[in-house]
């Protein structure tokens, strides 16, 4: 049995195992772990990127659109029209117009603009510059391609009318010095274009042949590529057609009475060369002699005439009319149950068309 005294030495610390130290490596409290890495952006992430991006793009565009646009900008756009779209009012109106459009950010400016376009150019021209001017803006170039265009108008207009045998009739029946005098009458009278007047002194020195190379040329510039004067004046006189003298009803006659419109129109059909015998032996006399006569006629009911008389007659020759009243009181109407008709007719001596 161990004393005390052994049993002491027995549990003392240096007759034991000693026990393991505490390894250095023992984990110690430590910091968090770092967050993973950021994954890529995925579609959906990168669609609604842009989507902001587009919304503030948006965003300044209308914020520009409602505070930094103005009508004067509108005026000016409109007066810088060419220059900015790169065509011409005089061969590219409707891209010029376009550009325009495309560009005015006030309801004001769109409204003079449609104001401008539905105007004729020199009104166009006119109130555009009355607007620039209101708004102080310093140079407005669209204004003066618009009136070049009008001027440039008016010529072709000009060009086409004296090109045309219409506008001076019965020019192949003079001679040449009739001709020039009646085409500078035309010029003076009838052109709009101060451009068609300075025509008329090469006109004036020339000869046929060069009038109407000068007249063909100037037409031509202007797409106007048929001029029946020029090739009138070039060319030797030729002599007037004769007269075609005629006698017509030029209005609907006045029948009181039982006679068929149908009928009444047969009958003076029928008489209708014997009258115009009478006309031209008129003509014969007088060259001029031409006119209107209201004639009234009596019918009995055998549908014979039996009287006539004018009421009204613009015919100067006595003879004439006497002739005419011979040859109606020749008709041949239909009978009537009426005991007397009364006819009143329109008749027209002419020699015109």
């Amino acid at each position: 049995m161990l004393s005390p005294a052994a049993m002491a030495k027995a549990g003392s610390p240096k007759d034991k195992k000693s026990e393991p130290e505490k390894s250095a490596s023992t984990p110690q409290p430590s910091e968090p772990p770092p967050p993973p890495p950021a994954e890529p952006a995925t579609g959906f992430t990168a669609w609604r990127t842009w989507a902001v991006i587009g919304v503030v793009l948006v965003g300044g565009v209308i914020a520009w659109r409602l505070f930094g646009s103005s009508y004067k900008g509108d005026v000016e756009t409109i007066c810088n029209g060419e220059k900015g779209s790169g065509f011409t009012v005089q061969h590219d109106m409707p891209k010029v117009s376009k550009w325009i459009r495309d560009r005015l950010a006030t309801p004001e400016g769109n409204e003079l603009f449609s104001t401008l376009s539905d105007a004729k150019l020199l009104d166009r021209a006119k109130k555009l510059q009355l607007e620039a001017d209101a708004n102080k803006v310093a140079s407005c170039p669209i204004v003066q391609a618009y009136q070049q265009v009008a001027a440039e108008g008016e010529y072709r207009s000009d060009l086409q009318r004296l090109c045309s045998s219409i506008a001076i009739p019965k020019l192949a029946e003079m001679d040449d010095a009739g001709r020039l005098a009646k085409i500078e009458e035309w010029i003076n009278k009838d052109a709009k274009s101060p451009r068609t007047k300075e025509l008329i002194e090469p006109l004036r020195q020339g000869t046929p042949a060069d009038r109407a190379k000068l007249l063909r040329d100037a037409a031509s510039k202007y797409d106007v590529f048929s001029c029946e004067v020029a090739k009138t004046i070039e060319s030797p006189p030729v002599a007037p057609a004769p007269p075609v003298p005629k006698v017509r009803v030029w209005a609907s006659p006045q029948i009181n009475g039982g006679i068929a419109p149908a009928d009444l129109a047969k009958a003076i059909v029928d008489v209708t060369p014997a009258m115009t015998d009478c006309y031209k032996d008129g003509l014969a006399k007088k060259a001029d002699l031409g006119g209107k006569a209201e004639i009234k006629i009596g019918v009995d009911p055998n549908g014979k005439v039996t009287d006539v008389t004018a009421l009204d007659s613009s015919v100067t020759d006595r003879d004439v009319m006497m002739c005419t009243f011979k040859a109606l009181k020749t008709m041949k109407l239909p009978k009537s149950q009426t005991p007397l008709v009364t006819v009143l007719i329109p008749l027209e001596m002419t020699t015109g068309i």
